[in-house]
Parts: C-alpha cells; sequence; structure tokens
C-alpha cells in the first residue's frame, strides 16, 4: 500500500423512493446493494441492472448502495425515509488536493464454478459469492476500498501529535488476489 494524491470532487443529492431503482440505472458500473436481507453483487450497463440469479429488489427494502468503477463510486443511503446519495469522482494528480491509500480486502471463498459471465466463490462455511466477472478456478479474488485522509499536524505549542483521519471511502474495483510469499529464511549472526 502506499499513499497517492489525487484530486476529487464530491457532488451531493438526495431521491424520493421511487426514483431510487431508475437512478440506479442512469449510473454505469459494478453494483454493491444492502437490503434488509442480504447483500447483492452485479453490476448496472446501458440502463440494465444485472444481479445473478436474483431480480432487483424493491426500493423499500434497500439500505445502501454503491456503484461503482476505477473513477467514481455513487453512494446511495437510506436516511428518515428517502435516499441521499453522494458522487465522488477522482481525477490522478500527484499535486492533488487529497492524500488516499487503496487497500485490498479478500471476499470470503475462492472461485469453484463459472456460469453466464458469472464467478462463484464457495467457501467450506457455507458462504457463496456471486461476482459478475470470469475468473478461474480456485482463483481468490479481493475487493479495492479507496481511502480518503486528512492529515493534523503535529503542533508542539498544545502538545498535540501528528494525528490522521479516513475522512471518506469508496469502493474501486474487484481485483485477483495474489498470497504474499514470506521469507521463511532466518538469518543467525
Amino acid at each position: 500500500m502506499k499513499l497517492a494524491r489525487c484530486n476529487s470532487t464530491i457532488t451531493k443529492g438526495k431521491l424520493k423512493t421511487d426514483e431510487l431503482i431508475n437512478f440506479i440505472k442512469l449510473n454505469n458500473g459494478q453494483l454493491y446493494v444492502v437490503t434488509d436481507y442480504g447483500v447483492f453483487l452485479g453490476e448496472v450497463a446501458s440502463k440494465i441492472i444485472k444481479l445473478y440469479d436474483q431480480e432487483i429488489p424493491t426500493a423499500e427494502f434497500i439500505q445502501e448502495v454503491r456503484i461503482f468503477n476505477k473513477d467514481k463510486e455513487i453512494k446511495i443511503t437510506r436516511m428518515h425515509g428517502e435516499f441521499v446519495w453522494r458522487e465522488r469522482k477522482d481525477t490522478d494528480n500527484k499535486k492533488g488536493k487529497i492524500t488516499r491509500i487503496d487497500e485490498k480486502y479478500l471476499l470470503w471463498g475462492q472461485v469453484e464454478h463459472l456460469e453466464k459471465g458469472w464467478s462463484i466463490l464457495t467457501e467450506q462455511r457455507g458462504s457463496r459469492i456471486a461476482l459478475p466477472h470470469s475468473y478461474k478456478k480456485k482463483q481468490k479474488v479481493g475487493l479495492v476500498f479507496r481511502k480518503y485522509i486528512e492529515f493534523q499536524d503535529w503542533d508542539l505549542v498544545n502538545e498535540q501529535p501528528f494525528a490522521y483521519h479516513v475522512v471518506d471511502d469508496r469502493l474501486v474495483e474487484y481485483q485477483l488476489w495474489k498470497e504474499e510469499k514470506t521469507d521463511e529464511k532466518q538469518t543467525t549472526e
């Protein structure tokens, strides 16, 4: 992991419940949907929502939606009977205004089979995740999160130590998981 600088813009808005599904259809990208009864992964392309073996959940059961790609994420969250959304869009720039770090998190399981352009990850505990991508059998997949960081300088006058905090995060992409090999050789002196 390494820190990078970028310019990142944020746009915000609100939606009524009956506007949600049409709003989702207008934004192409990978799809992450949290409902009252489960989490669904899929994609939106050409105004079509694609979920593996699932119908599109109705808006009244949706709690959060993320539509994402390498350049941006639209995050939609249910609040007080309506939905609020924010779009975070990045442009790479080494002299950018905000610091970011990308972290990859391993999804549970490994690819057991492929079906209609989807990879099905399964795990011994019984979990099953369908991803809208074709990976090879036995491969592991990670999900990249981008975290946006603000730093607070060390203040000797007020005895404030150097600190930082994450001000936002977003989903970026799926990536193959590469196991890092540790050097097991030990040196003796």
